[in-house]
């Protein structure tokens, strides 16, 4: 588990998020593989060589770790139509699933060949799984992700001097030893040195130690300052009136592509620049009052808020790197952490507004974006959360009642993209105020490929749009809609005249791509296909809206890669069974029972382990809390079910009907419980969140924990030989449905995956029937 969440980590920094999802979920194919090898491999996986092999399988798997390592550093992974970027994306997934072979070859011989109980073993993994949440959480916040990767090398020395210890082979424990220690140096050194491993290529540039200044990593990001120079000042959306300057900055990048850059502020004079950006004019007509800046990054929007005056100016960052940074090293240089009317906070936005009674003048939210994986995985951003209705309303009252939300994304004056959806997302959320005409309260602004949107829960007044003329006529900004002026482009006026969610509903179908106001049941505003207009996706699109679509595309290409490798999973090993020894005196619908057993709890596990992290996700804000608090817990109560299963009579009846029934229900159950919980308890404070999600996420996880152990034991009274092969199919119907939640997610919504997991776990008594009939039981 460690390995895997940092390699995804690892990924999101040279490659883009949906690429990383691709090659993290392709390699995870590794253990399918390991699995497949034990199972035609019968004779040399018992009797005394067990442990002398599950230990060389931990050995191999410590020592191919570093190779991998150097070749996801080493190799440029972007798609670029060509041949050579495939083989690169092919080179990548091969070495994250090269380790995973290995390991799928040890935890497939330990579940089907020890003769231990079941339900303690397979327990103890998922424990361990779990241990690995909190040691990613905590070894990112010391070591670099390179560094954690190779101390992974350490951790399978440690499991081979287990195994070896158990074979009583004390020689092989000395030479272990002598290699986990070398590991573990390894790790610290290369942490210690900005000259050690490290991803030469990042987003498919080459990117040289010599020109990073300093780096820092965490769960969820690789911040990277560059060594400062003197230039023209950095401006999102420049005003063509912007007079010529000369200052000395700081270039940062988060995940080596979200880029901002850390300016000077010792005087007004140092800033006046940013007066010229289009991302700041809604400061123009709320130059007083409170100001509260959403994604302080370099601090570059808390200092126009002070160039303009306000009085009292709060910045929310989910980062600790950029806090850290502000108030540690560039304390002086960004000049913001001392000033009395500052308040630096690190939380998630959405979290920390939902339990303040503040108010402010001014709200600021631009280009909010990271297009960087969530430890979770999931095909889940970060700032996902914050671009949904739910979100707005939020936003909207904590505002002061005739305050500004300002919101600045990118935009393509030939293919509206974001901006569109951008303002559907400020009309739905008004209609869901009450306002009647929502074209009073919205202003969008324009220039170059920046839009700034502004939204107040009150109709702008005349001063206001006074003052909005005067600005955009003295700075040549487009000002593409005010109120009493509607956009010329169709697709815009349609959307910002609805005035009920019917008419906006109508405005955003049958359009090239999708308008409509993403919600918390479906968060995903950058991914603006639909399954009628996937046709669009291939004619010639650019900038953020070409890699949007690519994400998305790239995510069929992954569908149809593991459906792919499901059928060599089943098919390839019954066709070399024979050949290779394996007992085929099984009688097929014994061998299909359980087959069918095996691939529905792995596809039902995933469904509801995605949509719990989606949806909880956004309940907790922070994307520390998806990893540290949801996957550990879902993975930790998976295990102690496990563990409780020994306990358990679920070979026979009742217990065997009642088990899968429950789980079904339950399941439903959470759907509807989550929905009324999130709407009712998301303005809590944290901790509350927090207990609230581990006892909505614990019992299901116990539910869900029985079923693999049991599953086991019936296999292996009546079709031993096969367990293997059981174990390979869950595994692979679990990464394939991982694809395909996210598909429903995004397409459909996420209650549909609780719904499908639901008849996956009750489809399972049809199996449970034949097992149990093949026992010499009669069920009926």
């Amino acid at each position: 588990m460690t390995l895997e969440v940092t390699l995804v980590r690892l990924l999101s920094v040279v490659t883009w998020y949906h690429l990383a999802f691709f090659a993290i979920s392709t390699a995870i194919l590794g253990m399918t593989a390991g699995a497949t090898r034990v199972y035609l491999r019968p004779q040399t996986f018992q009797g005394e060589r067990l442990s002398a092999e599950v230990a060389k399988a931990c050995v191999i798997f410590s020592f191919v770790i570093p190779i991998s390592l150097l070749a996801l550093c080493m190799v440029p992974i972007e798609l670029f139509g060509s041949m050579m970027s495939i083989v690169a994306l092919f080179i990548a997934t091969l070495a994250c699933a090269l380790p995973y072979f290995f390991s799928g070859t040890v935890i497939t011989a330990v579940l089907t060949k020890y003769q231990m109980p079941i339900g303690k073993l397979y327990g103890s993994d998922l424990l361990g799984g779990s241990l690995g949440c909190l040691f990613v959480l905590g070894g990112l916040e010391i070591l670099d992700a390179p560094s954690l990767i190779l101390l992974c090398g350490a951790g399978g020395m440690l499991s081979a001097m287990c195994f070896s210890w158990h074979g009583r082979n004390s020689r092989a424990v000395r030479f272990q030893s002598a290699f986990f220690a070398f590991f573990v140096i390894a790790a610290i050194v290369n942490s210690l040195s900005s000259l050690g491993i490290r991803p030469l290529y990042v987003k498919g540039h080459f990117e040289p130690p010599s020109v990073i200044h300093l780096e820092d990593w965490n769960s969820f990001s690789r911040v990277v300052v560059y060594y400062g120079r003197k230039g023209d000042p950095q401006y999102w959306g420049p005003s063509p009136n912007a007079p010529p300057k000369t200052v000395f900055q700081f270039p940062m990048t988060i995940d080596g592509e979200a880029g901002t850059t850390m300016g000077r502020f010792t005087e007004p004079g140092d800033i006046d620049h940013l007066k010229f950006d289009v991302t700041n004019v809604g400061y123009y007509l709320r130059p007083e009052g409170g100001a509260c800046v959403i994604g302080v990054g370099a601090g570059r929007d808390v200092q126009s808020a002070l160039l303009f005056g306000h009085e009292k100016v709060v910045g929310i960052e989910v980062n600790p790197i950029f806090i850290d940074l502000i108030e540690g090293e560039f304390r002086d240089f960004v000049g913001i952490a001392d000033r009395e009317e500052v308040s630096l906070v690190v939380d998630e936005a959405r979290s920390y507004l939902s339990h303040t009674d503040d108010t402010y003048s001014i709200i600021q939210m631009s280009l909010i974006d990271t297009w960087a994986a969530t430890g979770a995985g999931a095909f889940s951003l970060s700032e996902n959360g914050l671009y949904t209705v739910e979100a707005w309303e939020m936003i909207f009252s904590r505002l002061a009642p005739d305050g500004i939300f300002t919101v600045s994304r990118w935009h393509d004056p030939e293919n509206i993209g974001e901006t569109g959806r951008l303002l559907s997302l400020a009309v739905a959320s008004l209609l869901r105020l009450g306002v009647t005409n929502p074209s009073e309260h919205i202003a969008l602004i324009t220039t170059f490929r920046i839009s700034t949107l502004l939204v107040s829960p009150k109709p702008l007044e005349e001063t206001d749009l006074g003052r909005l003329d005067e600005v955009c006529g003295d700075l040549r900004y487009r000002l593409v809609h005010r109120p009493g002026s509607l956009p010329e482009q169709p697709a815009l006026r349609d959307i910002v005249a609805a005035r009920s969610e019917i008419e906006l509903a109508a405005a955003a179908s049958g359009k090239k791509f999708n308008y409509s106001p993403p919600t918390d049941e479906s968060p995903y505003f950058f991914n603006m296909l639909t399954l009628s207009n996937l046709r669009h996706a291939f004619g010639p699109q650019r900038g953020v809206l070409r890699g949007n679509i690519i994400a998305t595309l790239s995510l069929f290409a992954l569908l149809i890669s593991l459906a792919i490798f499901t059928v060599l999973t089943i098919v390839v090993p019954l066709a070399l069974r024979r050949r290779f020894g394996v007992d085929t005196d099984v009688r097929a619908t014994t061998l299909w029972s359980g087959a069918l057993y095996f691939a529905l709890i792995g596809a039902g596990f995933m469904f509801v382990e995605i949509a719990l992290i989606q949806r909880l996700t956004i309940f907790l804000g922070h994307p520390v809390y998806a990893l540290g608090i949801l996957l550990f817990t879902l993975i930790a109560s998976t295990g102690i079910g496990s563990l409780l299963s020994e306990r358990l009579s679920l070979t026979r009846l009742p217990g065997l009907i009642i088990y899968p029934l429950l789980t079904a229900v339950c399941i439903v159950g959470l759907r509807f419980l989550l929905s009324v919980v999130i709407s009712n308890m998301i303005t809590s404070a944290i901790m509350t969140k927090i207990l609230l999600s581990v006892v909505l996420i614990f019992p299901m996880g116990i539910l869900m924990g029985l079923f693999f152990p049991t599953g086991m034991r019936l296999a292996k009274s009546v079709c031993a030989g096969e367990t293997p092969w059981y174990w390979a199919l869950n595994g692979i119907l679990g990464v394939l449905c991982s694809a395909l939640a996210v598909l429903f997610s995004i397409f459909i919504g996420i209650s549909l995956n609780f719904y499908v997991a639901a008849v996956c776990y009750a489809t399972v008594l049809l199996a449970l029937a034949a097992l149990y009939r093949a026992g010499q039981h009669d069920l009926f």
